[in-house]
Formats: C-alpha cells, structure tokens, sequence
C-alpha cells in the first residue's frame, strides 16, 4: 500500500511540504558512518603500500566533506524548518536555500540534475532574479561552486522531505505551467 505524503494543500493551491525526520535521522547516520570512515583513514586503519598518504589524503577529504554533511543533517533535524518547501500562485520558497519567496515569473527554467542516483530539481532564475533574491547562508555556499561549474541556480532536493522526488516534480511542473507557462520545462 502506498504511503499517502503529509503536503498541506490550502486555499488557492499554496502547497506546504514538511521535513521528514527519518530521513534526516537517516542522513545524519551515514554522515557520521563515513566520518567514522574517514577518521579510521587518516589514522592509518587503510594505509598499505599500494595506496600509501593518498589514503591520508582522502580521508581527510571524506571527513571534512561528510562532516559537514553530519553537521547540516542535525542542524536541519534540530533548527530546521519544519516546513521547509512552500509553493503558491505568486512563487516558491525552499527556505533550505532562499531567505525569500522567489516568483514564478522569475524562473526562466527547470530541468533534473541526476548523479548517481541522486536528483534534484534545478531551478534557473533570470540573471537579474538570481542577483536580486536573497539566499541563506547555506544557499550562498552551495552556489559558488555550482556557478563555477556553469551550474548556477536553485537546487530543490526531497532527501529531508517527507515526498518523493518524482511528487516533488510533479508539483513544481504543476505549478510553474500553471503560473509561467513561458518558463521551458525540461523534466519530462
């Protein structure tokens, strides 16, 4: 039997979508498991002849990287919102990543970004959107790099959501015909 997901539509199709605490329990877990990983690495657990300091190296690597990842899970599962993600008529706000309702009007497209097995809604903004809405802190990190990339944009991911990826979609697709039917949508 398929699981019925906790999204709160009210008046006028304003959608909320609530955090899943199992989820970010679950992410929080395999944070510190590769932390763990990357600890044992650098304290010589992995080191032969073959691989020699690139094991040191990578764990660091690992351990920085995961620990931050460790350290965004709980801040989320304590601090977080606990609903993060709002669609409405006028626009949408992941509060994950944007200090600010971003208007349909503004997204220029949306498209999947999938690696390895992980995807995520990227969600582009005109240039003079992208510079006039405000990001959080975390929002501000994650784009210097994905700008450096030619990746800029806004990423939506429903790994600390409780709604699949495909139903996170689906609403966005829903909503962005609906209120900016001139945006492309390359998800489908």
């Amino acid at each position: 039997m398929r699981r019925k997901p906790k999204v709160n539509a009210t008046i006028q199709d304003h959608t909320v979508l609530q955090r899943s605490v199992s989820k970010l329990i679950a992410l929080a877990a395999i944070g510190a498991a590769f932390v763990a990983i990357g600890v044992w690495m650098i304290m010589g657990g992995a080191v032969d002849s073959r691989h020699g300091e690139a094991t040191l190296y990578w764990g660091w690597i690992g351990t920085v990287f995961f620990g931050l990842c460790l350290l965004v899970a709980i801040n989320r599962l304590i601090f977080g919102h606990h609903k993060p993600v709002e669609l409405s008529p006028q626009g949408f706000w992941d509060k994950r990543a944007l200090a600010q309702e971003v208007p349909w009007s503004e997204v220029s497209r949306i498209s999947v970004w999938s690696h390895r097995g992980t995807s995520m809604l990227r969600i582009q903004l005109t240039d003079e959107a992208m510079q006039r809405n405000k990001l959080t802190t975390l929002g501000q990190t994650t784009r210097w790099p994905n700008k450096l990339f030619g990746l800029d944009g806004i990423y939506v991911v429903s790994a600390d959501l409780n709604i699949s990826f495909s139903e996170l979609g689906l609403l966005f697709q829903k909503h962005l015909s609906e209120y900016n039917p001139t945006a492309t949508d390359d998800t489908k």
